[in-house]
């Protein structure tokens, strides 16, 4: 049948030895640190507000309105450039608080949804990272993730409207 088993010697060959190593503790207390300092990163930067402008391009006339006046060298460059007047049809002020949607309303019965996702870092400055949907009812007309330099802008264009085209302006900047 075999030899009978030794069960100090079995539990003795089975056990590691014991050795405290000084550099393993180090490195796994600076992990745990490095994990927490990126999660209180991470919440100081949960908070963003942005200015929602709905625009109205048109291909008549010749006009800016005097509040797109910031956005005026983007609103004249192509493929926008193609349009010759431009009027605010409506601004909105969001609080965005981190992966909470805020919602606005667009022309012809459609609702827009900005989500703030965080925050990326990206040639030594801060960046935004959010989601844009704009509904008609239950169905999704757009629905993309775009990443923005605090405090910039970024113009989404291409919803017809009255004989012209929708453009909406996004600027956004991280609330400290």
């Amino acid at each position: 049948m075999g030899e009978p088993v030794n069960s100090l010697r079995l539990a003795t060959a089975c056990r590691a030895p014991r050795r405290r190593s000084g550099a393993l503790f180090l490195a796994l207390a600076s992990f745990c640190l490095f994990i927490t300092g990126s999660r209180f990163a991470q919440a100081a930067n949960d908070q963003a507000s942005c200015t929602v402008r709905v625009i109205h391009a048109k291909n008549e006339g010749g006009s800016l309105d005097p509040k797109l006046e910031p956005l005026k060298a983007q609103l004249t460059r192509p493929p926008l450039s193609a349009w010759k007047s431009f009027g605010l049809l409506r601004s909105d002020e969001l609080a965005l608080r981190a992966q909470n949607a805020s919602t606005f309303a667009v022309p012809g019965d459609h609702q827009g949804s900005l989500e703030f996702l965080g925050t990326v870092e990206g040639n030594g400055k801060q960046r935004l990272r959010l989601r844009l949907q704009i509904l008609d009812g239950t169905a999704k007309l757009l629905n993309t993730v775009f990443v923005i330099d605090n405090g910039g802008t970024v113009l989404q264009a291409g919803i017809k409207h009255e004989q012209g085209l929708l453009v909406m302006g996004f600027t956004c900047k991280l609330v400290s």
